[in-house]
């Protein structure tokens, strides 16, 4: 089944984060707020500010803010950007139900904007039931 990985899900916390706010956040207070490890954190955040994602300001005054328009990023190009080594949504057989399947997560990934995830009133609903649960087997979604 197709996962999301450990740094698109930092990634869209951050991002989340960053977008509710108007000036520039340390890396720093996004781990602390968010309950994120610090140096995988940075390293997520030094590859989106690499990319145009985000900016960033050296110094006492600096921090990151979304330097780009997020609705122009699909979450199939963060997960390609965040995930080099992986390809989204290939990790399914290449085989009858499986192989359509993968067709329709990839279109999907690409049809869906970071700014629908992340982006005060933008966002996809959850189920209020689903938020703030937490996985007890490995098939629970």
């Amino acid at each position: 089944m197709l996962c999301l990985s450990r740094k698109v899900d930092y990634a869209l916390i951050s991002l989340a984060y960053l977008a509710e706010r108007s000036d520039r956040v340390s890396a720093r207070e996004i781990a602390e707020v968010c309950g994120l490890p610090l140096p995988l954190l940075m390293n997520i955040l030094k590859g989106l500010h690499q990319r145009g994602i985000l900016r960033s300001v050296r110094g006492a005054a600096g921090g990151y803010e979304v330097g780009s328009d997020l609705n122009a990023l699909s979450l199939f190009d963060l997960c390609a950007i965040l995930d080099k080594h992986e390809q989204p949504a290939r990790k399914l057989a290449l085989h009858g139900p499986a192989q359509a399947l993968q067709y329709r997560l990839g279109r999907f990934m690409r049809e869906i904007s970071v700014a629908d995830l992340v982006m005060p009133g933008h966002r996809i609903d959850v189920p209020l039931e689903r938020v703030g649960t937490k996985r007890k087997t490995v098939g629970a979604i």
